[in-house]
């Protein structure tokens, strides 16, 4: 007897179905006093808890200022999801910048289009790192996102990553620039002051 084929595998739901969905979780969290992201991949929604703490809060207000002061058509939105719906990726970012054209351009509120987005930035959690330096640090170059920037506060640190490559096969940064707080650190096209950045406290 010889072996049949191994269809593969369709996908049961639609990119479209699955962010309605996550729409629908994070709004029942809402109703109930909660605050959570809800990210796509791999045909699934990963929810995350959130508990936002003053130095996370105080850093990305600090960076939309600074920005947009020295940029006026620079656009930042805090907590908005970054998708590429060819690729079946949704994640949320703690913040975004755009060009105001680039902005304009897109055609859908549910996220912004990686590839239309200049920097993407994380502020890292103490609850889940991981998140941050090993998952988005994946996902961010397979979904076009140029410059990724991680702005760690356990110990005072920042990593900006850019010009995506596809060399070695599978997406990843090519260029990785290390920092601490205090320096003037360059993120795409804007130049951020990080002396005023807090540490979490030990």
């Amino acid at each position: 007897m010889s072996a049949q084929p191994v269809e593969p595998i369709k996908p049961t739901v639609t990119y479209q179905q699955l962010g309605e969905y996550a729409e629908e979780i994070v709004a029942l969290a809402e109703c109930r006093g909660d605050l959570v992201r809800a990210d796509i991949a791999n045909q699934e929604i990963t929810v995350h808890m959130m508990s936002p703490s003053k130095p996370h809060g105080r850093t990305v207000s600090m960076l939309v200022r600074q920005i947009e002061n020295q940029d006026e058509k620079a656009v930042t939105f805090a907590e908005t999801r970054v998708d590429h719906p060819e690729l079946g990726l949704c994640r949320t970012a703690d913040l975004l910048v755009m060009t105001e054209e680039a902005d304009e351009r897109g055609t859908e509120d549910f996220a912004a289009f990686a590839p239309d987005v200049s920097v993407a930035i994380e502020v890292v959690s103490p609850s889940n790192p991981g998140n941050d330096h090993i998952t988005k640090l994946r996902d961010y170059p397979r979904m076009g996102v140029p410059v990724y920037v991680i702005i760690d506060p356990r110990d005072g640190t920042i990593t900006v990553h850019s010009e995506p490559d596809t060399s070695a096969g599978e997406p990843r940064y090519g260029d990785t620039r290390r920092y601490k707080f205090g320096d003037t650190v360059q993120m795409g096209a804007w130049s951020v002051e990080t002396g005023g950045f807090r540490r979490y406290r030990t």
